[in-house]
């Protein structure tokens, strides 16, 4: 019989009480049993005391990188997912080029595991190298691509030669991105089978799919080749698998239909928000938005803004980011005049790079960067678009 948990009125009581002299004794490791029987955080244990005895909750990053280690730790205790002779396979399929996985990677690789049974295991192709423990994010075997340059029709003859000799149960692709997206309706041709695009959701063996309305949506069956959007599945949790290296066939004598004539300059501005690896967000600190557009052009960085800056005109709703507008996930994000609310904290969670510019060295953003510049936005914009330009001209206070 399962332990019944019993409800301690006294020590509610005292806990009801922080200024009663048992509190802190009663307080030490102890979350609220609700009446139903229900675990509830603490509220009253998350933060620290500051000099002047304030509750404070800590963003400086000092708990998240206690939090990681302790993660590290935990991880190494797992225990381990090993596949010797799998009976079957499922493919993930990454193109995005940065070196930590992305949430996006985590998700399909959730999904994965949760189609897979216990002799099934699950490879992770990446066309780009990657820095990040595929292993504790649920990888039984890895390979990478040569991505030297865009070649799609040899990458498509390494997916079939994968298809053929391992015939996978499933393959798994990220939607709506321009690599993965075009191999997985390349793949889908040339096997004949018809894919599951724009999957949101996998519950009880259907993908939940969005619709051609963007308020409606649709339950697919599961085909071989599913294409997926964020938060299709929870990343994995409570084991690490192997993350062994996968010996594939050389696959020679392809002639590409498709010749790389190298990188064309591309207008940042036109990049989405979710895609682009530079950002140069801006907030309510910002007295000069001309000379912010500016810099963003002589940097070559997309344009982002918090909620506060779009609530009062100055940018556009498309430009927010954060938990109210949209989840970036930049290589470098640069926050001027940001004090780092969050929401805006939240969208922001996966970048690699935080640089931040304030006046304030006590905001939350300036604690979350990993480098920080204590001055005036405008005198630092205006030195990069000289550093940039190789002028010295000023440009006139329209904003």
């Amino acid at each position: 019989m399962d332990e019944i948990k019993r409800r301690d009125p006294r020590k509610e009581h005292i806990l009801r009480n922080r200024l009663h002299p048992q509190y802190d004794e009663m307080a030490v490791d102890h979350d609220l049993l609700m009446s139903g029987g229900t675990n509830r955080k603490n509220p009253h244990k998350q933060g620290y005391l500051s000099a002047e005895g304030i509750k404070r909750i800590d963003r400086s990053g000092a708990a998240v990188a206690a939090a990681g280690v302790a993660k590290k730790q935990q991880e190494q205790s797992l225990p381990l997912r090993a596949i010797v002779n799998p009976s079957n396979y499922i493919v993930v399929f990454s193109d995005s080029d940065s070196a930590k996985l992305t949430v996006l990677d985590k998700d399909m690789l959730g999904l994965a595991h949760s189609l897979a049974d216990d002799g099934t295991a699950v490879v992770m192709i990446n066309l780009h190298s990657r820095e990040d423990d595929l292993a504790s994010a649920g990888a039984d075997r890895a390979l990478t691509l040569d991505a030297a340059s865009y070649s799609p029709d040899s990458w498509l003859a390494v997916l079939q030669t994968i298809d053929s000799e391992l015939f996978p149960k499933h393959w798994i692709f990220a939607d709506g991105t321009l690599v993965g997206g075009d191999l997985a309706r390349r793949l889908a041709v040339s096997l004949g089978v018809r894919p599951v695009t724009r999957g949101k959701l996998y519950a009880e063996g259907t993908l939940n799919c969005s619709g051609g309305d963007a308020s409606k949506s649709v339950n697919r069956k599961l085909s071989r080749i599913l294409l997926v959007e964020e938060q299709v599945a929870d990343p994995i949790a409570g084991f690490i698998t192997e993350a062994s290296s996968l010996d594939v066939a050389d696959v020679a004598g392809v002639i590409p239909k498709v010749t790389d004539l190298g990188g064309v300059a591309v207008d940042p501005a036109d990049i989405p928000l979710a895609e682009t690896r530079f950002i140069l967000s801006g907030g309510n600190g910002i007295r000069n938005w001309a000379l912010f557009h500016q810099c963003a052009q002589a940097l070559g960085a997309t344009e982002g803004a918090s909620r506060v800056a779009v609530d009062n005109g100055h940018m556009p709703r498309t430009t927010q980011v954060g938990a109210t507008g949209t989840y970036v996930n930049a290589k470098v994000y640069v926050a001027v005049g940001i004090s780092g609310a969050i929401q805006h904290l939240q969208g922001m969670t996966t970048c690699e790079t935080v640089i931040a510019l304030n006046t304030d060295a006590n905001c939350d953003m300036i604690k979350r960067a990993d480098l920080s510049i204590i001055a005036d936005s405008s005198e630092v914009m205006q030195a990069l678009v000289d550093a940039t330009s190789g002028g010295k001209g000023e440009l006139d206070d329209v904003g």
